[in-house]
């Protein structure tokens, strides 16, 4: 991630302040690089002096090297001429070049394609990825669908729009509708998630999709209430949805084990009726089948996490490939890695160790890098030893000391009492009432 530093006009107050903004996004070095792009998250900047945010029309490249993919934001008011928009152009082509060995450097970063709008770059980066215009503009449509059910005054005018938009409530509508719900619950929306419960409990009733959902969200509670290996058979022999038996199944995977199997042969062998005997054989063989694959998919993730391992130790540039790597940097991937560690000292392969202990330091610094840095700041308020700490650290901090923040800490300060955790509960409460005098509304600025 290449980055300069600029010097900004704030609209709201006029003040200028100077700001790093970002000119290279290669997805090889930087994973998150693309899903910052594709959600308008590109040169966001925040006002020191207002604390409005909002983006800031800079051009830069985008570079996915795995697509053959070089592609240059370049808003109109960019460079005086044409002479100096192909110099900008050129400069940020090598850019992207100076940080790749020779040998990987293609013609295609000589001549990347030049978008003028942010809407049109991301359109060609999603098309890289199989997804057409069409696909486009129906996700557009459902997020529009989303927007209208939340903000109709009635349960009858909800009821109409989705009579009217069956064909749109499909599997990526709820995709849609519970990642907006997860994300209006992490900002403390309380508002937003009541309205989007609303909505959902319409579509659970109305159409066939979503009763489907509500049953099995109903049968994997009912097993949450009773996780019980009656209960477990009891659920999968009232499903005739094969993906409602299967969320079952995985569910309850420790229930599946053999006195598991054997309720099931008791009940095979206790009855008399063939239809149901034939019922609850077929369900042992699913049963079998689906745990069979699990284990077998756990064993192809853990051979992968072992590969990843070697190939960090053997490659010359172990950051480049762990960036790569970033969504496998998981649990699993982690204590496969302090069992390699363990295993090396325990057969006094003290080099071999070494260098496995420098890649856990090496991947586990890239691990806290993703973390959100409110997330940092409310871990040290809560540790810190006395007011006077807790002061410093949020006005060192002032800028993430927003409303979302704010919401969060009370959200925080709650769950610290209920469980009696007397000290990090006061601090919680500390620091609330000095972010609650810090906190200042803020109005995006219009994206490019």
């Amino acid at each position: 991630m290449a980055q300069t530093l600029a010097r900004v006009t704030c609209p709201n107050c006029n003040q200028p302040f100077t700001a790093p903004l970002e000119q290279v996004l290669d997805v090889e070095l930087d994973p998150s690089a693309k899903a910052r792009l594709l959600s308008g998250q590109v040169n966001i900047v925040v006002c020191p002096h207002c604390g409005m945010g909002g983006s800031v029309n800079m051009p830069f490249i985008y570079h996915d090297a795995s697509k053959d993919l070089a592609l240059v934001f370049l808003p109109m008011e960019a460079g005086r001429h044409d002479l100096e928009r192909q110099q900008l152009i050129g400069s940020l082509s090598r850019a992207v070049m100076n940080q790749m060995p020779p040998e990987q450097r293609k013609s295609y970063l000589l001549n990347p394609q030049v978008f003028f709008t942010y809407d049109s770059l991301t359109k060609r980066v999603l098309e890289a990825d199989g997804i057409t215009p069409e696909m486009i503009e129906t996700q557009k449509a459902k997020a529009d669908l989303l927007r209208r059910l939340l903000e109709a005054p009635t349960s009858e005018a909800r009821s109409t729009l989705i009579g009217e938009n069956e064909p749109l409530l499909d599997d990526e509508f709820f995709h849609i509708l519970y990642a907006n719900l997860a994300q209006a619950e992490a900002m403390g929306r309380q508002d937003l998630v009541q309205r989007m419960l609303e909505v959902r409990t319409l579509l659970f009733e109305q159409t066939v999709l979503g009763r489907r959902l509500a049953a099995r969200a109903e049968a994997l509670q009912a097993l949450q209430t009773q996780p019980t290996r009656e209960k477990l058979v009891d659920l999968l022999l009232g499903s005739d949805d094969p993906e409602t038996r299967s969320a079952l199944i995985t569910f309850g995977q420790p229930l599946v084990d053999y006195l598991f199997f054997q309720t099931i042969t008791q009940r095979i062998e206790a009855t008399e009726d063939e239809t149901e005997r034939k019922r609850l054989e077929d369900l042992r063989q699913e049963v079998l089948s689906i745990r069979e694959e699990m284990k077998e998919q756990a064993r192809q993730v853990v051979d992968a996490r072992l590969a990843l391992v070697q190939d960090l130790v053997t490659t010359e540039k172990p950051e480049l490939l762990a960036r790569r790597r970033l969504p496998e940097l998981d649990e699993l991937f982690f204590s496969v890695l302090a069992a390699e560690i363990e295993q090396a000292r325990q057969d006094e392969e003290f080099e071999a160790a070494a260098r496995l202990h420098e890649i856990w330091q090496l991947t586990m610094g890239l691990i806290q890098e993703q973390i959100p840095p409110e997330m940092i700041l409310l871990t040290r308020l809560l540790e810190a030893e006395d007011i006077e700490e807790i002061r410093q650290l949020l006005e060192a901090n002032h800028q993430l000391v927003t409303e979302p923040f704010v919401e969060i800490l009370k959200q925080v300060e709650q769950e610290l009492k209920e469980r009696g955790e007397s000290g990090p509960a006061k601090r919680a409460t500390a620091a609330l009432a000095m972010a609650q005098t810090m906190v200042k509304p803020q109005e995006g600025l219009v994206a490019p």
